[in-house]
């Protein structure tokens, strides 16, 4: 479906917008500013306005390639300040100002990385067939595009590696109530289910950006796409219809601002300066380290240790295993139960016990610098991801040979 709106400048002093919105006019860009001096004599009272009269506004900037960059970046955020429902930013390009494609390119680059930064919303590249196409460069392909192409077709020519247009002004002959003379007219095509196109697949990468969709983005709006449209609809505030009219699309464009979250608060050292679920992640069988767990289970009376075999147990433990200490090194995975089980351990033993523990549990764990063993290996295995990966990454560096004569010795020893 179509949506129409319109764009004005000084050359249309006196637009009564009540007026253009009663003409059916739903979105409308004004100039605001062109180069890095110029502020548009009726850009203040129009932006108002348009608001006042209920038609989504955007703005557009005229870049003069020549001009201080930082100074249009300043001027353009100074005199335009966008806010919830707006259209992105516009850059109108349509002169290189005497630069080649690339010196161009690369300052209207600063322009709109700035601008994108200051709003939270990517900006709009408006420009014209002819003059994109003898740049020679698909260079903001990535970013909205409003073309201006007056033509009889049913489609705009679209140039340098866009695949769609998202604006089309195709006229600038067109009247409208409330605009004296002639003005600018332009189409937003919304889009619904059973559409396919590469709009579609924009709306998918958007939502899937924002965490609402995650099938293919293979621009077919079906089922699945119009559901996550809905949620992204209302999570804001928009009317849950499944279609991806203006206003949604300009929701989807609004990125969500960076949240500094401050690192979490660090967890409690206990008075021991051990804790258990550390103990058994690093627990190796090692004679030394059942040592300090055998004293350590001589210390806790029978019917906590039972009480603990019980939480334990509905993790990971066979009913008839008699559960030790070192039984749950051997257990232990870093499973969330399991864990709960050991802290509820921990502040049923006596400080004192824990200090001397750890005394004896340091004294032991010392960290020997020699490579391990696979026999240390085959011991700790679990199965676990990364066990598995550092494998993988071993067999591809051994050779064939090696591999064969290790298996054959394997085999023998199983046949024992």
């Amino acid at each position: 479906m179509s949506i129409r709106g319109i764009d004005v400048s000084d050359y249309q002093p006196n637009v009564n917008w009540p007026a253009v919105a009663r003409d059916g006019i739903t979105f409308s860009f004004v100039k605001s500013t062109e180069g890095a001096t110029f502020v548009a004599q009726t850009f203040a009272r129009n932006w108002a306005a348009m608001k006042a009269a209920g038609i989504q506004r955007g703005a557009y900037h005229f870049f003069r390639p020549t001009s201080s960059v930082q100074g249009q970046i300043d001027l353009f955020l100074k005199t335009v300040k966008l806010e919830t429902g707006d259209l992105p930013a516009v850059l109108d390009l349509e002169t290189t100002g005497g630069l080649s494609a690339g010196e161009l390119c690369d300052r209207a680059a600063i322009w709109l990385e700035a601008v994108e930064k200051a709003t939270l919303m990517r900006p709009i590249i408006y420009t014209y067939p002819g003059f994109w196409d003898n740049l020679g460069t698909t260079r903001f392909a990535d970013y909205p595009l409003w073309i201006a192409h007056y033509t009889t077709a049913e489609e705009p020519w679209v140039p340098g590696g866009w695949k769609t247009w998202t604006f089309w002004q195709y006229s600038d002959t067109g009247t409208v109530s409330g605009v004296s003379g002639n003005v600018d007219t332009n189409i937003f095509e919304s889009v619904r289910e059973g559409a396919v196109s590469y709009k579609v697949a924009d709306i998918q990468k958007e939502l899937r950006i924002k965490g609402f969709y995650q099938g293919a983005m293979d621009g077919k709006f079906g089922a699945t796409t119009t559901a996550a449209l809905i949620s992204f609809q209302k999570s804001q505030g928009l009317n849950p219809d499944g279609i991806a009219s203006l206003k949604t699309w300009a929701a989807l464009m609004r990125k969500s601002p960076k949240v500094v979250v401050p690192p979490p608060a660090p967890t409690p050292t206990p008075i021991s300066g051990v804790r258990l679920t550390q103990v058994f992640s690093s627990y190796q069988a090692s004679a030394s380290q059942d040592t300090a767990l055998i004293w350590l289970q001589s210390q806790v009376s029978t019917s906590i240790l039972g009480e603990f075999a019980q939480k334990w147990r509905a993790t990971a433990v066979p009913p008839d295993t008699n559960l030790r200490l070192i039984d749950v090194g051997k257990f232990y995975r870093g499973l969330a139960q399991q864990d709960q089980a050991l802290d509820w351990l921990q502040k049923q033993i006596s400080p004192a016990i824990l200090t001397e523990f750890a005394q004896k549990w340091r004294s032991q764990s010392t960290v020997t610098t020699s490579p391990i063993r696979l026999i240390d290996a085959c011991k700790f295995y679990r199965a676990a991801p990364q066990q598995n990966q550092a494998l993988d990454w071993l067999q591809g560096r051994i050779s064939p040979a090696i591999l064969s004569e290790f298996f054959r010795k394997w085999q023998n020893a199983n046949r024992l």
